[in-house]
């Protein structure tokens, strides 16, 4: 004889348990397994180079305008101003480079008549590095051990952020876990260094968030190491490195989909913009310009 069926049904409480746990794992996954983490990439905050500053400091009659860096200590700055019944030191707008130094005097304003009202607002852009780089033709190193090999997530002219134009035109990407040690392609002087940011994403926001290294060469032109781990770094401003020389751990810090490790060499033009160039780079197949995308060195 067969029995009447039961329908069990799972009770409600239960039933709320599970979607929730399914939810949790479902952020967990999402979070920790794709790059760069699915909340921090669409809703994390940007972490903006805090390295260039410019106040206006009172002096006699009139205010000087003081330049400090923390990061960087070469850097092209132009500053402009709008102004009413104020005369200023030099004319502007105007471009100066600090090139070693970490603090500078800009400019100072002064009324042109102390009987009537002045005033003036001041506003500035900048680059890191000084113009007057000539490339010397110098061979670099691939930017990590010997031992290791990397594949090319993105070379010159590629698609993501090294369109023509974009001051990357020539930089590579290296896929790289996080914490490889990253090697000087080139010797020269530490002129920038960041190390604080914890932030990271795709969104534009994250753009000015990279850990790096700056190092300028002995032809002025400069090399660039991005996306470095927080508070990883080997080296400190003002250093002497050689080539080869152990400078940090990659990261995923800044504008990054995924962990590695931006390279590139730039100079900064008379015409106060920067350029990205190509290098000569040894590798186990010879020495190359153009790297090959997709592809293992």
């Amino acid at each position: 004889m067969v029995g009447p069926t039961v329908n069990r049904k799972m009770p409600r409480k239960n039933s709320r348990v599970v979607i929730l746990a399914l939810a949790i794992a479902s952020y967990f996954f999402a979070e920790f397994s794709l790059p760069g983490g699915l909340v921090r990439r669409l809703w994390g905050k940007g972490s903006d180079d805090p390295g260039v500053a410019v106040v206006a400091v009172h002096r006699g009659n009139g205010s000087c305008l003081v330049l400090t860096t923390t990061n960087c200590v070469d850097i092209t700055i132009t500053m402009d101003a709008s102004r009413e019944n104020t005369a200023s030191s030099r004319p502007v707008p105007f471009t100066v480079a600090t090139r070693g130094q970490q603090r500078m005097e800009l400019a100072t304003f002064e009324p042109q008549s102390t009987s009537k009202p002045w005033d003036f607002h001041y506003r500035y852009q900048w680059l890191y590095g000084c113009p007057g780089a000539i490339p010397d033709g110098t061979v670099y190193m691939l930017p990590f051990g010997p031992a290791d090999r990397h594949r090319l997530l993105q070379g010159a002219h590629g698609t993501f952020s090294h369109q023509a134009g974009s001051g990357n035109d020539f930089a590579n990407d290296w896929d790289m876990p996080e914490g490889t040690i990253v090697l000087a392609a080139r010797g020269g002087v530490v002129v920038g260094l960041r190390v604080d940011s914890m932030a990271h994403g795709v969104g534009e926001r994250f753009k000015n968030s990279a850990n790096y290294v700056i190092l300028r060469h002995a032809d002025g032109t400069y090399g660039e190491y991005l996306h470095l781990q927080p508070y990883a770094a080997m080296v400190k401003l003002g250093e002497d490195v050689h080539v080869g020389q152990a400078i940090a751990h990659s990261g995923n810090s800044g504008y990054t989909s995924r962990p590695h490790l931006h390279f590139g060499v730039f100079r900064i033009r008379d015409d106060n913009t920067r350029e990205s160039l190509p290098v000569k780079i040894r590798t186990s197949e010879g020495i190359r310009t153009i790297l090959e995308q997709g592809r293992v060195y």
